[in-house]
């Protein structure tokens, strides 16, 4: 695992000591206590466990902390030792058939060395590839700005050579910022008909001449065709006959603005990319409060995520992607991980008594920050019948409290919400009321199936997913205040002889991401690892739902581009406009189907 790989440098990097002893604090007999909070958080955003990367020791050893605190307020297990495993793919490795090779004119074969002239990309597919050698500029094909790399360019059965960046450089924000993603490159270069794609960093970019970094992007489905890196000077061989170099090329297009894409004549390249996913393993811990009576069989979850992202770097998450060091992930998620054990502890301590009670299970998540993995896993292999759980609540971010502000997201999936949250709220905290059940952590698993959630949420800062998200920045009276109107929650949930009724959310559509400015509204499965984009379900009254896309649905094309991972789908939406229908081709139980979808702009553009 990319983790285990990082071990030597985590232990020569940190400066700070990290502590060997797992405190034991007394359990308290009265409601949420700031004491115990602060230990919690501090073991399991402490430097020795290097930030509890999914499937990691480290995760491993957060996972143990909590078992170990459910079995000390005697909650029961609710599957065998607490425990429900899952597999993932956590990172990729090269295999070993990588290999790359060109005729010059027919004549003697040349090769390049994997790993040291060139490496393959994340997200290629594994497969080989051979055609004549085209050199395609920057890759770009737009008309905003109005500038075509493939103009008069035929790539169809070539392998495509393209830089990186574009002639802003390495600025995102420029006019071709939406141009420059590599996947984007990829896919236009397999829409054209290319049959292998070949990125160059040119010296305008990066003086040094390396390969790019081999990561996992979370995302297992490959590309369709074998996407590698090349050094510069392992490019210009392949230039040599044309006395070109990949500087003067690169040169020639920033300055004119101007492409100069052609065929490299005489040149025939052979590519062969072997990566091999390594599988992790990750756990949730789940745990029982057994109910009573004639609602024993009816449960209420409460839910947290435990991970976070490691040591940071490439590919994880990390808003400091360049930086190796600790993200003890003080606030994402281990407020939320606290807060859940002492609502535990609390509920145990002070416990309901009445004859006719419901049971609660609180599930601690593995995996959260590789997309719901955890959360995705439990819902779709649940140690009681779903249709027994009448509501999930969960708990993510909630260190941060200002102003007394908490956010609470799905106060629209059931009516009782906002009835009920108001009249809980005995700490008079700000609550801002946000409908939709979908976002970015773990209630959306459960809002999926069907299911009232509420997300509490005290907002993103500036060290959100950052080394500085450390336990000395937290506010423990929030956290205590946010605990208390939880615990309440579950206490009046526990209790209510009718359950809340579920409610479908017809608003609420997100702002823009990475520069799409409409949407159809479909939910990405990011647990899929097949071909094309699977959905987990369509937001209700949106496109996606209109046309009849469902839950289960694998998106293959997009009016005319082959989908073959969410990336494919994002780029492709992009060209999209608002009221303009476009067609979707989806396979539902191994048939295709093809439907009529108007996108809409998204509600922030609006």
């Amino acid at each position: 695992m990319r983790y285990l790989l990082l071990t030597a440098l985590i232990f020569s990097a940190c400066a700070r000591r990290p502590s060997r002893e797992v405190p034991v604090v007394d359990l308290p007999r009265g409601p949420v206590s700031t004491t115990a909070l602060l230990t919690h958080a501090t073991v399991l955003a402490s430097d020795s466990l290097y930030g509890r990367a999914a499937g990691s020791i480290h995760e491993r050893k957060a996972a143990d902390y909590i078992r170990r605190e459910f079995t000390r307020y005697g909650l029961v297990p609710a599957v065998p030792e607490y425990f429900q495993s899952f597999q993932f793919t956590a990172t990729v490795m090269m295999g070993p058939t990588n290999s790359m090779r060109w005729l010059q004119n027919g004549n003697q074969q040349r090769y390049l060395k994997p790993d040291v002239d060139f490496r393959p990309l994340g997200f290629s597919s594994s497969t080989t590839a051979e055609g004549e050698l085209v050199f395609a500029g920057y890759g770009i094909s737009t008309t905003d700005p109005g500038y075509d790399d493939y103009a008069d360019l035929d790539v169809n059965g070539k392998v495509v050579m393209i830089l990186r960046y574009s002639p802003d450089g390495t600025s995102p924000h420029g006019a071709f910022g939406g141009h420059t993603p590599l996947r984007k490159k990829v896919l236009v270069a397999r829409e054209k008909g290319a049959v292998a794609v070949i990125f160059v960093t040119g010296p305008a970019d990066d003086e040094q001449d390396i390969l790019i970094a081999l990561r996992m992007d979370h995302t297992p489905s490959g590309a369709g065709l074998p996407v590698v890196s090349i050094t510069r000077q392992a490019a210009d061989q392949l230039l040599l006959a044309e006395h070109l170099t990949i500087a003067e090329l690169q040169r020639e297009i920033n300055t004119t603005r101007l492409p100069i894409s052609h065929a490299v004549l005489g040149v025939h390249v052979s590519v062969t990319t072997d990566l091999q996913p390594q599988e992790a393993t990750s756990q949730n811990v789940l745990a029982l409060l057994p109910g009573a009576g004639t609602l024993k069989g009816q449960w209420l979850i409460l839910g947290a995520h435990y991970d976070h992202l490691g040591m940071g770097g490439p590919g994880s998450g990390s808003m400091v992607a360049d930086t190796i060091a600790i993200h003890n992930g003080a606030d994402d998620n281990a407020s939320g991980t606290a807060t859940l054990l002492e609502i535990a502890r609390d509920l145990v301590a002070n416990p309901v008594t009445n004859a006719n009670r419901r049971s609660i299970m609180f599930q601690a998540f593995g995996g959260e920050e590789h997309g719901t993995l955890g959360s995705s896993y439990v819902t779709s292999h649940p140690p009681v019948a779903m249709d027994s759980i009448v509501a999930m609540l969960n708990m993510d971010m909630v260190g941060g409290l200002s102003e007394g502000k908490l956010v609470i997201s799905g106060t629209g999936t059931s009516p009782l919400w906002k009835e009920l949250l108001p009249a809980l709220n005995s700490d008079s905290l700000h609550l801002i009321f946000d409908d939709d059940g979908f976002g970015g952590s773990d209630h959306q698993s459960y809002y999926l199936q069907d299911k009232p959630v509420l997300f509490f949420f005290t907002g993103e800062h500036e060290r959100y997913h950052r080394p500085s998200d450390d336990v000395e920045f937290l506010n423990l009276e929030g956290m205590v205040q946010v605990g208390q109107l939880v615990a309440r929650v579950t206490r009046e949930l526990v209790l209510r002889p009718l359950p809340p009724i579920f409610a479908r959310v017809e608003t609420g559509r997100p702002g823009p991401r990475r520069g799409i400015s409409v949407g159809i509204g479909v939910i990405p499965n990011f647990t899929y690892e097949g071909e094309g984009m699977a959905i987990s379900g369509a937001r209700g009254g949106g496109p996606a739902e209109k046309a009849g896309l469902q839950a289960g649905d694998v998106i293959v094309r997009l009016d005319d581009t082959e989908i073959k991972s969410i990336y494919d789908y994002m780029y492709a939406l992009q060209d999209a406009r608002p009221g303009v229908p476009v067609k979707v081709v989806v396979t539902r139980e191994e048939e295709e189907l093809e439907m009529e979808v108007i996108p809409e702009l998204r509600e922030s553009e609006e």
